[in-house]
């Protein structure tokens, strides 16, 4: 996998893990905003596009947070870190995958082409919003402990007090 290091001379690490600990729980608040059928296919459209972003931005922070791991001092803070960071990875991409089909789905449904593709079983969209609304909570609860592991290893022993 490509490797991005640093950005600008800044370690990339510290800025790619804000891309899935603010899209991904985001794209899961969106999902479940779409069972408000009146603006399920906006909603949908929205979590699909954050969701497969998040997916994203998760394996972009894994794969710069590996480089920057060989800089660090080896804590157990960092590798139970790396570790959690490591699981979030299929649950978001996963979450990005569900919601995009749940949103193409949705889509194709209501477009004039409907009548032109093979017609689903009606419970299918309901199964699609629950399986993206379910992934989208995985994800999120595997996200937000791979971040909050990893601010753990940053702050811990910082007291926040500036010293001379």
């Amino acid at each position: 996998m490509l490797a991005i290091d640093r950005i600008f001379g800044v370690p990339a690490h510290p800025l790619f893990v804000h891309i899935p600990v603010v899209l991904v729980p985001l794209a899961a608040i969106l999902a479940v905003a779409a069972i408000f059928k009146k603006f399920r296919q906006p909603l949908l459209i929205a979590a699909a596009i954050t969701a497969a972003v998040g997916g994203i931005g998760v394996l972009l922070a894994a794969s710069s947070g590996e480089g920057l791991q060989d800089s660090v001092k080896h804590t157990a803070l960092i590798r139970d870190h790396a570790e959690k960071g490591d699981a979030a990875q299929t649950p978001a991409v996963i979450f990005g995958v569900i919601a995009v089909v749940a949103a193409a789905e949705e889509v194709l449904r209501r477009s004039k082409y409907a009548k032109k593709i093979p017609k689903l079983p009606k419970w299918a969209p309901a199964v699609l919003l629950a399986a993206t609304v379910a992934s989208g909570a995985v994800a999120t609860a595997f996200v937000y402990d791979a971040g909050h592991t990893g601010a753990k290893a940053v702050w811990t022993g910082v007291d926040g007090r500036v010293t001379k």
